[in-house]
């Protein structure tokens, strides 16, 4: 590690145990500069020096977090967070999602402060009058309160982190399915008040090396494909039709290719078209069970068939308008067209799947 870096995690460190907000925010930006002046080097140090205090941190100290993440934007490493950040976010959603019942119940339904005004000794205060409380011990009951008081006023802070380093295609090759099922599970109890933890549950859904079937069944055709970090539904509709529309004498898929704006707006280019001029659905999916793929959903929800992700054409018609390209503008997706299927083996998909009753293929 780069000695001004070493001098300047060691100062922030001196600073949190001092309980000083403002040494501690000063020390904050200490360390910002100088790992940022010591170019990518040092700012895997950093992060890499700030991973193993993660767990014990919580309130304002979490804005430590936030910093790592920001090296990360800046260039760092993000693998040393593989074991820590994502387990904490998870630890903070379990724990914010526990605040409404337990002050309902300390309060009588008064109430609750938003985290921006609210004060973390008053949460502690009324969260000691609920009963079961008392009958733990003082210092574990003053330690788990605490840690449940900050999650209303950190969680945010957590999620921040977790979402900038979870773009990372080896990053979240690293976190467990395990791990990500947690995520998942508990940012849906924090999602419908948390823009962050609907974030979060995308990016802990996103499929990478992924395999597909895409078939069509006017054609009798289909396609074998490899999908990685696709966000939505919405941008998996953009490349697909970016991928396999073209001549159908050469085995394509009839129609029009997607303009190039929208493609860029759902890979690498700007992911905002905006609502005057926003990306249209080439085609409508189903997968192998007849069941219609909404363009708001993401992949990780299509149901498989045999193993498989099947994706099916259902109808070509530009009817679905998008004004965004892609949700994470900085995840970058692949979605590569491995090869066309053989006659026989695009036969044997199109025999299994669950057509709709009155489907337009015979149109």
């Amino acid at each position: 590690m780069p000695t001004r870096v070493q001098r300047a995690v060691r100062h922030l460190i001196v600073q949190m145990e001092s309980g000083s907000a403002p040494a501690y925010q000063a020390a904050v930006q200490e360390l910002a500069e100088t790992a940022k002046a010591e170019g990518r080097e040092g700012l895997t140090a950093a992060v890499e020096a700030l991973a193993p205090l993660l767990p014990g941190l919580g309130g304002d100290y979490a804005m430590t977090a936030v910093l790592a993440g920001a090296f990360v934007e800046w260039g760092a490493s993000p693998m040393a967070l593989v074991d820590v950040l994502p387990q904490r976010a998870a630890e903070a959603m379990m724990l914010n999602a526990a605040v409404p019942e337990l002050w309902d119940a300390a309060t009588g339904g008064r109430a609750l402060p938003e985290p921006e005004s609210a004060d973390a000794s008053e949460l502690v205060r009324e969260l000691t009058r609920r009963p079961w409380w008392r009958r733990v011990g003082d210092s574990a009951r003053s330690e788990a309160l605490t840690r449940i008081a900050m999650s209303w006023f950190d969680m945010d802070d957590w999620l921040r982190a977790l979402t900038t380093v979870m773009v990372d295609g080896r990053f979240r090759a690293a976190v467990s399915d395990k791990v990500k099922a947690e995520l998942r599970e508990h940012a849906a109890a924090v999602a419908y008040r948390c823009q962050q933890g609907k974030w979060v549950a995308a990016l802990a859904a996103v499929l990478d090396d992924e395999p597909l079937v895409v078939l069509d069944p006017r054609a009798r055709r289909g396609y074998a494909l490899t999908m990685s970090g696709v966000g939505g539904n919405g941008q998996m509709l953009i490349l697909l039709a970016d991928r396999l529309t073209g001549d159908p004498t050469h085995g394509w898929v009839a129609g029009d290719p997607p303009s190039r704006r929208w493609v860029e707006a759902a890979t690498s280019g700007s992911p905002h078209l905006g609502p005057d001029t926003p990306a249209l659905t080439a085609f409508h999916l189903l997968d192998g069970h007849g069941t219609p793929i909404s363009a708001d959903g993401v992949p990780a929800d299509i149901e498989t068939l045999d193993g498989t992700r099947i994706l099916v054409l259902h109808r070509l018609k530009r009817d679905y308008a998008m004004t965004a390209g892609r949700m994470f503008e900085h995840m970058r997706p692949t979605l590569r067209v491995d090869r066309m299927l053989r006659r026989a083996e695009a036969e044997s998909w199109l025999s299994r799947l669950a057509l709709p009753t009155g489907s337009p293929y015979s149109e």
